[in-house]
Parts: structure tokens; C-alpha cells; sequence
């Protein structure tokens, strides 16, 4: 019994080495290069300089991220019924459980969000302002994780937002193209991060009021919230509400994932198979060509071509899928490209986050895959979904030669080893308005779900 006790920690050891070999092969710094801060860590969390994270912003950037109270700026008179954690949920990994988000329009919900459905009311075909027949706040795109999104200067699939100093993607496009007026992207004026900028953008972009007679302004319990967020007063209540948002995502982090676990040294964190994976993912699979930092999405001060690309996903198609509703645009389709205008990022998106695949089926910008494991079997095949687009995909969208049991392997390490299973810490019990965190009439009341 003691010889078989040595040779699996000695099988383990060797495991633990090989995969410490290939982040070191990666990595000049190691495992270092690789660890999320703590969330109360704020002097180590990537933040916009014009918005230093605070502990005061973040409480109140988490309760006016999950307070449905804010829900009235819609076309119809179901107020109150969503919230940006509508579509970016902690039970669903922070994203949202259903293909398309969405907030206004959105009926029932269930445990991560893949019971939402869109209302009979609402026409997603509808003209805005069509108050017979309203229009939902419906998604064109997945909604992305905001979990570890502080690690990414732009925001959404095709990066529109963020137009910060420090910033060095969207630099070089111009103002007109940038901040378009009259559009969502003209709160790219405010030279602020990606995520202080979908922040801002976002509560109008989703209808939600946080200025004249809002909950904001009308509830003590926010007013002593906002005064200790902005002791100094505000001029720009907007700005200053998006800014608390943000600051509260960017403490939205994994890191209580067993793998990060294994970086700080619990040599027992990771299975046989996880370490086994962890070992293909940064060495033989070449997923950590892409996937970098941190997040495994890309990393701080990562270049245009480092942070997206084209592997042929397919996009929303209302014809084959049941549950997408509404047109996409060519726009939407060609994503980085569909924003720039530039030909040669078409069909490019954002690399995203790899933490806690596993909350939800939806997978890729057009949720054209429903498990890791589909996705894992379409990159080590690398056939594009969507024809006419050769010329446009990456390089390094070639075919990965794993065999059935790495894949198993490496589907461990992205589906156990980096599943942080305590997210629902990052979600209060209650808001200050006394209303739903997640409004569902199929649901009982519990922990802020309410009829």
C-alpha cells in the first residue's frame, strides 16, 4: 500500500512539473504571470486611472448592477423586471444563461438564466417607441462574461468601447468612427476604460435611470451609498454611477478556481487529468497562444491583433435558431471589422475569459456551440462554421492533432480546473430598494428571486 501511496504522488509530482515546465515555457515570470489578485486587493486589480477602485464604489457599483429599481426607462410598462445582472448573472458564470440577453422584454429567468424568455408582447421586429407593440433590449451577440474583465482595456465582441489614455486599441481609430454621435459609442468622448465606458453607456443603451427622481436620488439608503463613493460631490451622476459599476466588475474575479489554487502552491488543488490538461493548454494544445494572462482572455497592454480574432464561429441565425429573435446586422457579423470599417478585421472578435465555461450551454459570439467540448472538437478540426471567410481566419486557427484522451484532458483542466464554484459571493442578498435581484414569476422567493 505504501509503494502504490509513492507512486501516484510521484505520478502527480511529475504531472505538477510538466505543467509548471510549459507555463514557465510561456511565462518569464511563471506561475506569477498567471494569479488573479484577491478582490479586496484593489492596488493590484488592472484599473482605469480616472477611476481608482474603491471599497465604497464597490458597494455601490454591486447594488446598482443588480437593483432592478433602475429598470424604468423602457417602452412599456414592465418596470422594474431587469437589471444588468439580467444578463450577466452569477449563477451563469456572470454571463447570461440564454443565447441572446435579454433585459426589457425578458419573462421568467430559472436558476442561471436559461428559463428567460422573450414576452409575447414585445415585436423584436418593431419600430422603438411603438408603445402597441414595444421593443425588447435584445442582444445581436452573446452577452460576454464580465467575470475577470478587468483584465480587458475594450469592451464588448468587437471592442467599441473604451477610449482611455493609457489605452492602446482604439487609439488609432478615428473620432468620427470612435465616438459617433448620436450613437451608444459617443460616451467614448469620456476617455475612460472599456468597462467605465459600457458602464456609462450601458444603463442608457438598457433603460435604466440612475439620474432625475431615480431610486438614486430618492432612496436615503443609495444617498449614503453615493456620498461615500464620491465624498467630494458629484457633477455628472451618470458618469459617477457608471464608474461604481465598473469599479465593482473589475473585483468580479475567479480566484478561488482550483488552478489558481494550484499557483499558490496547493499542490493538491488539481486532478491527474486537470494537471494533465493544464499541461496541453499551455504547451501542446497552443490554447495559451490566444488565451493569455491572467483571465486567459489577453493581457493588460495587449495589442489589436493579441486581442481579437477570426476562427470562424458562426452568428445568430433567427432561421435555425428557435430562440434568437430580431435581424443581425452585416455589422454584427463582421465584428472588429463591422466597427472599424477596416476590411481586414472582418469577422474578428474578442478572445474571451476561459474562467467557469461551465455554468452555461452558450458558447461563442452566435451560441453557435452548447459545451466545451463541442468547441474543443471544432478547434482540433479547424473547419470554419462560416463559409466565404478563409481568407480572414488567424493563423493559428489550424488543426490541433490532440487524440480523444487529451481532449478529455484538457476539457477537465477548462471545465473543474478553472471553475471557480463561489461567484454567488459577488452577489448581495438584497438591494437597497427592497426590490428583486431577479424578477421570476416561476420561481419562489428566494434569495432575491422574486414573483
Amino acid at each position: 500500500m505504501v509503494g502504490l501511496q509513492d507512486d501516484a504522488k510521484t505520478q502527480s509530482t511529475l504531472l505538477s512539473d510538466a505543467l509548471n515546465e510549459a507555463i514557465s515555457a510561456q511565462y518569464l515570470q511563471g506561475r506569477q504571470a498567471l494569479l488573479l489578485p484577491d478582490s479586496t486587493n484593489f492596488a493590484t486589480i488592472p484599473q482605469d486611472i480616472n477611476n481608482p477602485i474603491t471599497a465604497s464604489k464597490v458597494a455601490l457599483g454591486q447594488m446598482l448592477f443588480h437593483d432592478t429599481a433602475f429598470a424604468t426607462a423602457g417602452e412599456s410598462m414592465e418596470t422594474k423586471t431587469w437589471s444588468c445582472a439580467s444578463c450577466h448573472h452569477a449563477a451563469a458564470g456572470f454571463k447570461s444563461g440564454i443565447p441572446q440577453g435579454i433585459g426589457e422584454g425578458g419573462i421568467n429567468f430559472g436558476t442561471n438564466g436559461a428559463d428567460r424568455v422573450l414576452s409575447s408582447a414585445f415585436n423584436a421586429n418593431g419600430d422603438a417607441g411603438n408603445t402597441a407593440q414595444p421593443t425588447p433590449d435584445i442582444q445581436p451577440l452573446a452577452s460576454p462574461s464580465i467575470l475577470n474583465s478587468a483584465y480587458q482595456d475594450v469592451m464588448l465582441w468587437n471592442g467599441q468601447f473604451g477610449n482611455s489614455s493609457t489605452g492602446v486599441i482604439n487609439q488609432s481609430i478615428p473620432p468620427e468612427t470612435l465616438s459617433t454621435p448620436g450613437t451608444p459609442k459617443a460616451a467614448n468622448t469620456r476617455g475612460l476604460s472599456g468597462l467605465e465606458i459600457q458602464a456609462i453607456a450601458g444603463l442608457g443603451v438598457h433603460r435604466m435611470n440612475v439620474e432625475t427622481n431615480s431610486e438614486l436620488q430618492t432612496n436615503p439608503q443609495y444617498q449614503v451609498l453615493f456620498d461615500a463613493a464620491y465624498p467630494q460631490g458629484s457633477i455628472d451622476v451618470l458618469s459617477d454611477a457608471g464608474k461604481a459599476i465598473a469599479a465593482y466588475e473589475r473585483t468580479v474575479l475567479a480566484n478561488e478556481a482550483p488552478f489558481q489554487q494550484w499557483l499558490k502552491g496547493d499542490a493538491k488543488a488539481l486532478t491527474d487529468a486537470e494537471l494533465r490538461g493544464g499541461a496541453l493548454f499551455f504547451g501542446k494544445a497552443g490554447c495559451s497562444d490566444c488565451h493569455r494572462g491572467p483571465a486567459l482572455s489577453s493581457e493588460v497592454n495587449a495589442t489589436t491583433g493579441e486581442v481579437f480574432m477570426a476562427v470562424g464561429f458562426a452568428d445568430f441565425d433567427s432561421a435555425t435558431q428557435a430562440n434568437v429573435h430580431g435581424s443581425i446586422t452585416l455589422n454584427d457579423k463582421r465584428g472588429r471589422g463591422g466597427f472599424t470599417g477596416n476590411p481586414t478585421e472582418h469577422f474578428r472578435f474578442k478572445i474571451p475569459q476561459l474562467y467557469n465555461l461551465a455554468d452555461t450551454t452558450v458558447f461563442g459570439h452566435g451560441a453557435s456551440f452548447t459545451s466545451v467540448r463541442e468547441v474543443l472538437l471544432y478547434k482540433n478540426q479547424a473547419v470554419p462554421q462560416v463559409d466565404g471567410i478563409q481568407q480572414h481566419l488567424d493563423n493559428r486557427f489550424t488543426p490541433l492533432g490532440l487524440t480523444n484522451s487529451e481532449l478529455m484532458d484538457l476539457e477537465r483542466f477548462l471545465t473543474q480546473a478553472l471553475y471557480d464554484d463561489n461567484l454567488a459571493r459577488y452577489q448581495p442578498a438584497s438591494v437597497p430598494s427592497g426590490e428583486c435581484i431577479i424578477v421570476d414569476p416561476l420561481t419562489t422567493q428566494t434569495q432575491g428571486f422574486c414573483p
